[in-house]
Parts: C-alpha cells; sequence; structure tokens
C-alpha cells in the first residue's frame, strides 16, 4: 500500500518537524507490544463481568457497564492496576526493545499529546539525548493530565506550569500531556462512556484545562495523529473540540497514520482520503510503526546529505 504522502509532502513535513511546529497525537495504536491495548482489556473486563453485548472490544462501553455493576471507581482502579502490573513486568528491559517509543522520543517534538495513561512515553524519553550547542544532553520531560473532574483542580495537584512560570516545552525538555489522565492520578482516567462525555463538556466549556503551551502546539502547526481511531465520533468530537468549530484550528498539512481496514476496495480508501481531505488531513496507510520509521530515515538522510 503507498504511503499517500509525496516527497514534497515528507520534504515540509521535515521542516516543520526541525522549527518545532509540529507536534504528535498518540492514541491506542501506539504501543510497544506489551502495555495493554484497550480492545484486550475491554475482553477480559467483558469475560469476567458478563458484559451482556456484542461489543466487547469496546472499553468505554464495557467500562461503563462495569461502573453499573462494581460501583464507579471500580474501572478506573482497575485500569491503573492493568498498566501498574504491566510496569513492573518489563521494568528491566532495555529501552532499546521500545521501538515505537523510542523513535518518538528520538525525534525533536516538543510536545507530546497522548490519550494514553501510563509513563512509558516519559520514561522513554529520560532514557534518550538531543543535541544542544554541539553536545549531546539528556532530554528531560515534563508531564501533566487533563484537570477534566472539579475534584482535580486543587492547588495541591500542581502543573508543571504553575510549578515553574517560565517553563516553556523545548527539546530539551519537551512536555507530554496526557488527554485522558495519568495512571499515578487515578480519578484523572478517562474511562466509561460517561467518563468521555464529562470529558469533552469540560473543555469545550472550559478551554483553560488545555494548558496553553499545549493549545498553541494544537494550533500552530499540523498534527500526527498516530494510532488515532479516525472514524470514531468520540475522537473527532475530541478533535473537535480542541481545534475549534468545523476543526477551524486545525492546520493544513495535518497527517493522519491509517492501517487500511481488510479487505477494503480502492473505493473505501478514496472516500476515507476525500473525507479526511476536507479537513485538511491527508492519509498516510500504514501502522505507526512504519510511518515512523520512514520519518527517521527521510530525517536521517537529510541530514547526511546537508553534511
Amino acid at each position: 500500500m503507498p504511503s499517500q504522502l509525496s516527497r514534497a509532502d515528507w520534504d515540509l513535513l521535515l521542516a516543520r518537524l526541525e522549527r518545532g511546529v509540529c507536534t504528535p497525537f498518540l492514541g491506542p495504536g501506539v504501543h510497544d507490544g506489551r502495555t495493554p491495548l484497550p480492545g484486550d482489556i475491554a475482553a477480559q473486563w467483558a469475560e469476567t463481568g458478563g458484559y451482556p453485548l456484542e461489543d466487547r472490544w469496546n472499553l468505554a462501553r464495557v467500562a461503563q457497564f462495569m461502573a453499573t455493576e462494581r460501583g464507579p471507581r471500580w474501572p478506573q482502579d482497575e485500569l491503573a492496576s492493568a498498566l501498574s502490573e504491566t510496569r513492573t513486568a518489563v521494568e528491566g528491559e532495555s529501552a532499546d526493545t521500545l521501538v515505537t517509543l523510542v523513535t518518538l522520543a528520538d525525534l525533536p517534538f516538543r510536545t507530546y499529546v497522548t490519550t494514553a495513561a501510563d509513563d512509558r512515553l516519559v520514561r522513554t524519553l529520560r532514557g534518550r539525548t538531543c543535541e544542544r550547542a554541539g553536545k549531546q544532553v539528556a532530554r528531560r520531560p515534563r508531564a501533566d493530565f487533563c484537570r477534566w473532574q472539579e475534584g482535580l483542580r486543587s492547588a495541591a495537584l500542581a502543573t508543571p506550569f504553575d510549578e515553574d512560570p517560565h517553563y516553556v516545552p523545548s527539546v530539551e525538555e519537551p512536555f507530554v500531556f496526557h488527554l485522558h489522565g495519568q495512571v499515578a492520578v487515578r480519578p484523572s482516567l478517562v474511562v466509561t462512556e460517561d467518563d468521555h462525555i464529562d470529558l469533552l463538556l469540560a473543555t469545550a466549556r472550559h478551554p483553560g484545562l488545555i494548558p496553553p503551551a499545549v493549545q498553541r502546539a494544537l494550533r500552530g502547526g499540523p498534527l500526527l495523529l498516530l494510532g488515532q481511531p479516525l472514524a470514531e465520533w468520540g475522537f473527532r468530537a475530541l478533535l473537535r473540540s480542541l481545534c475549534g468549530p468545523d476543526f477551524g484550528g486545525l492546520q493544513a498539512g495535518s497527517i493522519a497514520v491509517q492501517a487500511a481496514p481488510p479487505g477494503a476496495d480502492k473505493g473505501v480508501l478514496g472516500y476515507v482520503e476525500k473525507m479526511f481531505g476536507k479537513l485538511r488531513i491527508t492519509v498516510y496507510w500504514g501502522t505507526p510503526q512504519e510511518f515512523l520509521q520512514e520519518l527517521r530515515e527521510r530525517r536521517d538522510g537529510t541530514s547526511k546529505s546537508e553534511q
């Protein structure tokens, strides 16, 4: 399957990447092969909880059922436990084995927006370096989450920007924003259908819940939508909430990395490209791993040709 990106598209993307005006928006499709996927967690909960419907892969819907059956805090507690257990199981592994996350951490992004709740990206960033004044220095990421619930807006949960008013995300000190919460703060986790609706309403009513630095990143340059289910109405509604009515804040040149649906013909692929083309989003047909590998190779090739 061709990438659907021309050489001019790649050159423009690389130029924006080096200028710091390109932001990855990471979804559940970006993983290391060890962290459980939302669909896997949903299927496990559906099995143990006796979920009666057929969409056993839909985590938000299964979580809503489990919250009704076992209490409102059950999904957040169980998700946090599942992610914590995974971290403990692979704590001793080398970061070099986490190819996708390492590639993301080696590229000079200043801000990362993710719907993942685990801290694997932050830990990977801490193990990488970047160039400053001709020397290699360690990357020192900072992280935070969306305060979509009233109880999360507390002075006891200071943001990195509260702690350091002069902080500006940079290649050396990138910012990782967990839109669906951080596992270390269980009430912040967005799991059930009600949680997703509350997040949408909160960010629409109170735009300040998204840090200004993240707002500038989302609206100041193209997005790389990696592992995001663009056909899912919930994500499209959230993207619209963040980028303004009719996606008006979404910059031209944004790229969505999408695996072609099994058995899809040219008509289906053409429809998808046309639909997202109206939003100024170009579709790259492939996996996040394939895209990041090609991006890295093209960047390395450009750097060598300039030497």
